[in-house]
């Protein structure tokens, strides 16, 4: 049997809560047994019907993580695997499958309070050292981990990110616009790309941008972009809504400066959506020849590249009949059975 870490069910279904909750889904198409040890405060849009979850009291935070968690392991379960899909697992507890999904509070620390960063600067490693194994989702994650934790090699096993197959929806011929998906923090690099589009003469499509506001937002800077012809803030949207997106947009646009992965690379070639993307390690591991590269750091580069996607019908084809090859890299139950068969090994 094993149990998972379910404080990611309190949390709101973002990226990492996502790989948590469709990992969980996937394990339980494939028949293997676990239990999600839950804190009291799951959100509603988490649907668990399916899922087997134990509540054991508490809210979802660092000391039901740390204390409560560990300690109903070693009351219960003492000696079954705990798997933790986000966040830390417990220090604690040494028989545990950990996920690190990537350093960024390392390597982009002015994206995060500085709490936020000394926290898991100070427990990343420890965790790290007492798990059994490190899952990532990434073989760029992997060499930076084993970069700047120092974790072996052989401890840590690659669990790609992945989308669910979907039905293609007839395409709705409305605006032609570009699409990015991300929040406003810094190392998202939107400033970068709305300065971009803006230096565009008179463009002859849209820009938006969906993904969760940011409280630098209500700052002038943001109010100016908000204010822009042609530039519309969709804030949050839920996955039919950003299917939806991505099915109808001309093309989409990733300006991120750094990644563990990039699950909107994903979603976007899932609904054939040609794709202009950071020229970026972890990139290039998951779009392959599906994208159009651009330096992220290069105002003029970034616009010669919304020009070209936007503009050259060929180009897009070439970028979507790609994507379909790339996509299939990635899937759910793929990523399940490497745990299945991590776990059955230990």
């Amino acid at each position: 049997m094993i149990y998972i870490n379910g404080r990611f069910l309190s949390q709101r279904l973002t990226g990492i809560q996502r790989f948590a909750y469709e990992i969980c889904c996937a394990l339980h198409q494939i028949g293997v047994s676990y239990t999600i040890l839950a804190p009291a405060n799951i959100r509603d849009e988490y649907d668990l019907t399916d899922l087997s979850v134990e509540i054991i009291g508490g809210k979802g935070s660092h000391f039901w993580e740390q204390v409560t968690l560990p300690r109903y392991m070693k009351r219960h379960y003492d000696g079954h695997i705990l798997l933790s899909l986000s966040g830390l697992s417990p220090l604690c507890y040494n028989r545990n499958l950990f996920t690190i999904h990537d350093i960024s509070y390392l390597l982009k620390p002015r994206a995060y309070s500085l709490l936020y960063c000394l926290y898991y600067r100070i427990m990343t490693p420890i965790a790290a050292k007492n798990a059994c194994k490190i899952l990532t989702v990434s073989k760029f994650s992997k060499d930076e981990i084993m970069r700047y934790i120092g974790v072996l090699e052989d401890k840590i096993v690659v669990v790609y990110n992945a989308v669910r197959p979907t039905a293609l929806l007839p395409r709705q011929k409305k605006e032609r616009y570009l699409l990015a998906v991300g929040s406003l923090m810094p190392r998202k690099n939107i400033k970068r790309l709305l300065d971009a589009y803006c230096s565009i003469e008179q463009p002859d499509f849209d820009l938006y941008i969906a993904g969760g506001m940011h409280s630098a937002f209500a700052d002038t800077e943001w109010s100016a972009y908000n204010n822009r012809k042609g530039v519309r803030f969709l804030g949050y949207v839920n996955a039919d809504e950003l299917t939806n997106l991505y099915r109808n947009a001309t093309a989409y646009i990733n300006p991120s400066l750094y990644e563990g992965f990039g699950i909107p690379l994903v979603e976007a070639m899932a609904q054939e959506c040609a794709m202009a993307v950071s020229d970026i390690p972890v990139f290039h591991e998951v779009g392959g020849n599906a994208a159009l590269y651009f330096n992220p750091l290069d105002l003029l580069d970034i616009q010669e590249k919304m020009n070209a996607i936007m503009h050259d019908e060929h180009l897009r084809e070439q970028l979507i009949k790609e994507g379909k090859i790339q996509v299939g890299r990635f899937s759910w139950e793929q990523s399940a059975k490497i745990i299945q068969k991590l776990v059955n090994d230990l």
